[in-house]
């Protein structure tokens, strides 16, 4: 509920024109000023102190690059494949839940913007629009995020759901076993309607006489906490579809996940809403040994707000980043035109990064350009 401050601060409130927006930063500010505190704060905030929240930036501001010069830069090719799939920008739109509290198209604007650059878009378990109508109008088949639920029935059906509609990769995390502690939610916690759920409802589970302030820890509360590497085993034994594992950091756990044919490895510490202090996805990609030989493929998720941060994390052996809030903040802002927009200042951020550094294709950055 607003308060009579806020409530006077949002009558008041007159949107920037898009053109005056030029940076992820400004669409942030503007979304604080549109959104209510405690929508705001369900997506801004972290866990703890935020400490590896402010971190998941601050790790890419302190990596500095080392330029090439005359280098003959007269054209750009950003385009690469990711797990197979051939996508305008080496940039996939993170898992995020409830995007309709911010938007009233939500899941939809952000799937038709992400179609409109050609790249792909990751569909939350907890989105609020369904997977058949963000699958239709998608150009890029998108990826299912999912949670192993104490009922696995649940998580079977998503499943089936989304490989039956054309979904092309499973997207497991599995940094959530509890929820975390987060401050800014206690304080303003959002209200949420059960029958936005439509693809859990649809999957089999039950959310009748559900609390709307505390349904989204209740939803926390169903998914398994003892989930273990034998659990991958069954997620191969229901599905045939190509395997991510989102949430790992530690060297050691990326390297069972090599062992074990992962056909790819989201680094994050979940936008810092998880375990604070943890290390940052950047953090980890780092720590990635050189002599693993593997086709496992990297993709580096939290943190990202500039060019130079995705160029930085290509250059360190990613194949692509993930990006999460900077799209809330576009579709806060303008619905799918607000989406693009984010996704447009990116790109031209990227291309303008690499030409100064002295590439015009992906395929030419490496590591030199690091400064250690």
């Amino acid at each position: 509920m607003l308060s009579v401050k806020r409530f006077i601060k949002y009558l008041s409130y007159k949107p920037k024109r898009l053109e005056t927006l030029f940076n992820v930063y400004q669409f942030e500010k503007e979304a604080s000023q549109k959104l209510s505190k405690n929508i705001f704060d369900f997506f801004a905030g972290g866990a703890g102190e935020e400490l590896s929240l402010r971190e998941n930036s601050a790790a890419f501001d302190r990596l500095k690059l080392i330029p090439r010069m005359l280098k003959g830069i007269d054209s750009f090719n950003l385009s690469t494949k990711i797990l197979g799939q051939n996508v305008s920008f080496p940039v996939l739109i993170a898992p995020m839940a409830f995007q309709r509290l911010v938007h009233k198209q939500g899941e939809m604007a952000v799937a038709k913007a992400a179609s409109q650059h050609g790249i792909n878009m990751t569909v939350s378990t907890l989105s609020t629009s369904g997977l058949k109508d963000i699958k239709d109008v998608s150009s890029i088949p998108p990826w299912l995020q999912i949670y192993i639920y104490t009922d696995r029935e649940i998580t079977k059906n998503l499943i089936n759901q989304a490989s039956n509609l054309g979904y092309e990769a499973i997207v497991l995390t599995v940094d959530t076993p509890f929820y975390a502690k987060r401050l800014r939610e206690l304080q303003n916690p959002i209200s949420l309607s059960s029958s936005l759920l439509i693809n859990l409802v649809e999957a089999g589970l039950k959310l009748d006489n559900v609390d709307p302030y505390s349904l989204p820890k209740y939803l926390s509360s169903l998914i398994s906490s003892n989930i273990s590497w034998k659990d991958i085993e069954w997620l191969r034994s229901v599905t045939t579809l190509p395997i991510l594992l989102k949430g790992l950091l530690h060297p050691d756990d990326i390297r069972i996940a090599v062992e074990h044919n992962i056909n790819g490895i989201i680094l994050s510490n979940h936008g810092g809403r998880q375990l604070d202090t943890a290390i940052t996805a950047l953090e980890s990609l780092q720590m990635v040994k050189e002599d693993l030989k593997t086709k496992t493929e990297f993709i580096v998720d939290g943190g990202i707000r500039k060019g130079t941060d995705i160029l930085k994390a290509l250059a360190l052996g990613a194949k692509g980043v993930m990006i999460g809030r900077p799209i809330i903040w576009g579709l806060a802002v303008a619905g799918e035109i607000g989406v693009s927009k984010v996704i447009n200042i990116l790109k031209e951020e990227l291309s303008m990064a690499m030409a100064l550094s002295g590439f015009n294709s992906i395929d030419q950055i490496d590591k030199d350009i690091i400064f250690k």
